[in-house]
C-alpha cells in the first residue's frame, strides 16, 4: 500500500513540460527537511497499485507525475509498469538522493530532479534538473551539480520563502552561469501554476 497525500489533475507548472495536463500523485513522506519547503506530504490515505491504476483509468489521464515528498522511497515499479502498459506517460519528481533501480529507470518516461544544497546526490542522470535558488545557492554549487548530474535541461527556480519570491537572485545567478558556460544553457523556471492560481 502506498502512502498518499493527494491525487489531483492540473497543469505542470515548471520546467520543460510547463502547461502539460497531468494527473499528479503526491506520495507522503520525504527523507529531507528543507526549511523553505511549502509542500505538505503527510499521509492522508493508503492505496494499492491497482487502486491507483483504477483512479488513473477513471480520470482518462494520459500523463502522470509521481511527486512528493520523495517518491523513490517507495517500491514504484508495479505502478509504473501498470501505467506504461496502459499507454500513460509517467514522470517522476525526485530530490536526487536516491538512484532508481534499473528496471524502474527504464520504465519511467521522464525524470525531473531538484537536488538540495547540502544533500547527497545519488541520482546518476536525469532529463531535467531544477535548482531552487535559496540561501547559499551560488554559481559554484550549480556548476558542481551540473558536473555531477548529467541532464538534457538545467533550470533555476526562485525560492518562495513565504515572504517573497527570489526572482532577482535567480535571474542574476542565471546570467552569471550562462556567461561562464552557455552549453547547455541554464534557464529560468517559475512556478507558473502558482502565478496563475492553478491548483
Amino acid at each position: 500500500m502506498y502512502p498518499i497525500h493527494e491525487i489531483f489533475e492540473s497543469l505542470q507548472g515548471e520546467g520543460r513540460h510547463t502547461g502539460r495536463p497531468c494527473l499528479f500523485i503526491r506520495f507522503a513522506g520525504c527523507n529531507l527537511a528543507c526549511p523553505w519547503c511549502d509542500t505538505d506530504h503527510s499521509p492522508r490515505l493508503r492505496l494499492s497499485a491497482n487502486d491507483l491504476l483504477a483512479r488513473v483509468e477513471a480520470s482518462g489521464a494520459k500523463s502522470v507525475i509521481l511527486t512528493g515528498g520523495e517518491p523513490l522511497l517507495l517500491p514504484l515499479l508495479p505502478l509504473v509498469l501498470g501505467l506504461r502498459e496502459r499507454g500513460v506517460w509517467v514522470a517522476i519528481e525526485t530530490n536526487a538522493t536516491i538512484e532508481p533501480e534499473p528496471d524502474l529507470r527504464e520504465a519511467l518516461s521522464y525524470i525531473a530532479t531538484s537536488p538540495k544544497l547540502g544533500a547527497p546526490i545519488a541520482l546518476t542522470r536525469a532529463d531535467e534538473v531544477r535548482l531552487v535558488v535559496a540561501d547559499g545557492v551560488d554559481a559554484a554549487w550549480c556548476e558542481a551539480v551540473r558536473a555531477r548530474l548529467p541532464a538534457t535541461d538545467y533550470y533555476l527556480s526562485p525560492c518562495d520563502d513565504g515572504t517573497r519570491l527570489r526572482v532577482h537572485e535567480a535571474i542574476t545567478l542565471l546570467g552569471r552561469l550562462n556567461a561562464a558556460d552557455p552549453t547547455p544553457p541554464w534557464r529560468l523556471s517559475l512556478q507558473t501554476h502558482k502565478l496563475a492560481d492553478i491548483p
